[in-house]
């Protein structure tokens, strides 16, 4: 009690009340108005756990992932698809995800052997999307995108990503309800096929999205162009080498990030090495999908603390920097803003590579963006709280 009564100094409670008053009517008048979207997307975008993975973590050191294969099939071609297929029931994987949306029919001949290539293979899982949401039932419309006809003796996994048209891809949702069914996301169900019991250790963990436990870009699968696979003599050697038996295989669109390429199916994500202003999406939706599967196949999962424990700590955090900012301003002011700047300076680094070190070494996410900006603004409140609010309310005067 004697600490207690020592820190308490009602002065500094205000400001901080101010402080954060000011944060919350700021996020609310500005951050949601559509003229600020650029710089609105901007601070939702940036997270220093984005310089841990583009800038702390050795490319070379990430040991490619053995359980998932890549195979790139360029642009949608549904007899190409067909004749993969076909191939890769020769090669026995566990599970094969299709990153394809089959909307619709077009050739019949065609469409009639890929639905038998489909329907031979239980393993199979195809992609579909989570389109409008209803708000009255709470719930998602049944999965769109693709067709009936190639999806009755299949299972169904939607592609979508959280928050994937307006900010870097962060967050996957294991599963949502729909007015039909509970559905699944396509990594999910192609771990579900794989390996049950991981899939269900997933399940466990209760939490309505999971926060994405980046392994690597592209070049940490395997990856096989079509080709190799439509070629026989290639995939003989494949057949005895035996790359593709008991993987999941993810067949999707995977280009080469050359000048020229179509934007087809790409996002941004963390590994992005321009983690700020962001010019070109750096990861291709299936790599995104093999990096989800790795993540519950590995139980790489990345702990988040409670937003309500955040912010406890926040508010905690700047009072005490109000309180020993407010102490400086009363006892040394001629050095006020010199000694509070460096203050500020010191312990922004220390953040960082405090919240880069948990999250690097322990898979733990701070985010502190609430705290480090109520700790910036408390010299500011503190000179407009003694200037032009305190000295002019005879209350606070007697306090």
């Amino acid at each position: 009690m004697t600490l207690l009564r020592k820190i308490y100094d009602p002065h500094s409670l205000i400001i901080t009340i101010l402080i954060f008053l000011f944060i919350s009517l700021f996020r609310f008048l500005f951050l949601n108005m559509h003229f600020l979207d650029p710089f609105n997307n901007g601070l939702r975008d940036y997270e220093i756990s984005d310089i841990v993975y583009s800038q702390f973590r050795d490319p070379a050191e990430i040991e490619p992932v053995p359980e998932i294969v890549l195979i790139n099939i360029g642009l949608p071609d549904r007899m190409t698809l067909t004749q993969i297929l076909q191939n890769l029931k020769k090669a026995e994987p566990k599970a094969v995800g299709v990153d394809i949306e089959l909307d619709g029919r077009k050739d019949s001949t065609i469409d009639a052997a890929l639905k038998n290539a489909i329907d031979e293979m239980p393993q199979i899982v195809l992609a579909g999307r989570l389109m409008r949401y209803d708000d009255s039932k709470k719930r998602f419309d049944p999965l769109a995108n693709c067709d009936p006809y190639f999806s009755e003796n299949a299972t169904l996994g939607y592609t979508n990503f959280v928050s994937e048209d307006t900010s870097t891809i962060r967050y996957v949702a294991p599963y949502e309800e729909t007015t039909d069914s509970i559905v699944r996301a396509f990594a999910i169900e192609l771990v579900k096929k794989y390996d049950p019991e991981k899939a269900q250790a997933l399940f466990r963990r209760r939490n309505r999205v999971e926060l994405i436990y980046y392994t690597g870009n592209q070049n940490s699968f395997a990856r096989f162009e079509a080709a190799q696979l439509l070629d026989s003599a290639t995939f003989q050697r494949i057949l005895e080498q035996q790359l593709l038996k008991d993987k999941i295989i993810i067949i999707g669109y995977i280009g080469k990030h050359e000048p020229g390429e179509p934007e087809l199916d790409r996002f941004f994500t963390p590994l992005n090495k321009r983690y700020t202003g962001k010019a070109y999406p750096d990861m291709y939706g299936a790599v995104i999908h093999a990096n989800i599967a790795t993540m519950v196949l590995e139980g790489k999962y990345v702990f988040e603390f409670h937003k309500w424990f955040i912010i406890l700590f926040s508010w905690i955090f700047c009072y005490i920097n109000v309180f020993i900012f407010y102490r400086i301003y009363n006892e040394v002011n001629a050095t006020f803003h010199g000694i509070t700047r460096l203050l500020q300076v010191i312990e922004v680094i220390l953040i960082f590579f405090i919240v880069a070190f948990f999250f690097f070494y322990f898979r733990i996410k701070i985010d502190f963006t609430q705290g480090i900006l109520a700790m910036i603004l408390g010299y500011e409140f503190v000179m407009i709280y003694e200037t032009l609010i305190r000295h002019r309310i005879k209350l606070l005067q007697n306090l």
